[in-house]
């Protein structure tokens, strides 16, 4: 006997009952497609929210600070940084940019005429003790010393000041020879490379030029307003932030405390909308499975049904339990690997689609894989109970049946 002779009946019933089958089979299909490309966008989410920045979000704050009055209230920077550090648990304070907050996306220049454009990059861009503030972790050369950091106020857009780079773009920018020593240019800042750091982040977007950075030092004595950076001792900041809220007003009256927040925090707000789209994505993805599982089930039953009188014959004829059970479990599986084989190329397609149109990545084949597997998986759990019902249909069902 023919190896596929048992596949005949399955056939012909799926033949007899095409319009159902052909429904199911697009069902099936098209939650695969809609799986495969929801799990892959929130895990891709999810693997961004993880993303590290470079700098221990934990233990760096940001204190927004703001001016009111005339200009004897200016704030001094000066003396603002020295009374942070007189704060117990401050490591080191600074002023300027942090990753996701004020860091400036500019064309990068190799000459000083800012005629030839190598790059683009996020410029941290910050005061004294900057580079220890945000303690970024240094691969080579040294961080900004003293006295090659200019003064901010005499400051020209030819004057060098010491700057660190990313190893990622001091590769790209520098691929067969040292960055150290080398100078580059954008609008206002001449920067010699002094060090190359790890990691230093501007955006956490998933795109390779998050970590183009470069962080420069100057020093500054007045400025009015902008965000103040503490560092503390790890798991502190809690504690330390209020304290350093309360001495920055007590030392200057004139300097008004809008938000604070440990970089961490910050981190977690920006990421709060992806959050909640991400969960929205998720009970989609469930209400999927749920409404394809039912068609499957609600199917298998119809047919259980439908088929009472010739399941009782063949259980007559000598057939087991569990080749009734067999039999509606293989129908199903034909049914479902129809739908996977058309669910496949949906899901590349849709996501060809949001490559072109919302700048997604390319699917991994995994997720292909994965989706195939859950889709086989739905269907034969779906189908479990009304086999089962199936399978205990009596051989004297046919008799009285006659």
């Amino acid at each position: 006997m023919s190896p596929f002779a048992s596949l005949r009946p399955i056939f012909s019933a799926l033949r007899r009952h095409k319009a159902a089958v052909t429904l199911l089979v697009l069902e099936i299909a098209l939650t695969m497609a809609v799986l495969g490309n929801l799990l892959f966008i929130v895990h891709g989410s999810a693997v961004l929210q993880r993303e590290s920045t470079g700098v221990p979000a934990n233990d760096v704050a940001v204190i927004q600070s703001m001016v009111i009055g005339d200009a004897k209230h200016a704030n001094t920077v000066k003396n603002n940084l020295a009374v942070l550090r007189t704060v117990p648990g401050v490591l080191a304070s600074s002023f300027g940019a942090t990753p996701m907050l004020g860091a400036s996306w500019n064309p990068i220049y190799s000459n000083a005429s800012r005629t030839r454009m190598v790059a683009h990059a996020f410029v941290f861009s910050g005061a004294q003790d900057y580079s220890q503030t945000l303690s970024v972790h240094l691969l080579a050369g040294h961080l900004p010393v003293a006295g090659e950091i200019p003064d901010a106020t005499t400051a020209t857009p030819n004057t060098l000041v010491p700057a660190l780079i990313t190893q990622q773009l001091a590769h790209r920018l520098f691929p067969d020879r040292n960055a150290l020593g080398s100078v580059l240019y954008d609008g206002n800042h001449s920067m010699r490379i002094v060090g190359i750091v790890g990691t230093l982040r501007g955006a956490i977007t998933g795109r390779s030029s998050d970590n183009d950075s470069i962080l420069i030092e100057q020093r500054y004595d007045v400025i009015e307003g902008g965000l103040y950076l503490i560092r503390s001792r790890s798991g502190q900041m809690a504690h330390v932030l209020p304290l350093a809220m309360k001495a920055m007003q007590k030392a200057n009256p004139g300097n008004v405390v809008g938000q604070t927040s440990s970089l961490q925090a910050f981190i977690t707000h920006a990421f709060a909308g992806s959050r909640a789209i991400n969960r929205i994505l998720m009970a989609i993805t469930a209400i999927l499975l749920i409404v394809t599982a039912l068609g499957v089930s609600g199917l298998a039953s119809f047919w259980v049904q439908q088929r009472t009188r010739h399941i009782g014959t063949r259980r007559a004829l000598g057939a087991t339990r569990g080749a009734i059970l067999r039999h509606f479990q293989a129908e199903n599986l034909i049914i479902v690997s129809m739908g996977v084989a058309l669910g496949a190329a949906l899901t590349i397609g849709l996501n060809v689609l949001l490559m072109q149109h919302f700048a997604q990545p390319r699917l991994p084949l995994q997720y292909v894989a994965f989706g195939a597997l859950a889709m086989w998986l739905l269907g034969q759990l779906a189908v479990l109970g009304p086999a089962l019902r199936a399978a205990r249909v009596p051989p004297t069902t046919a008799m009285r049946a006659a």
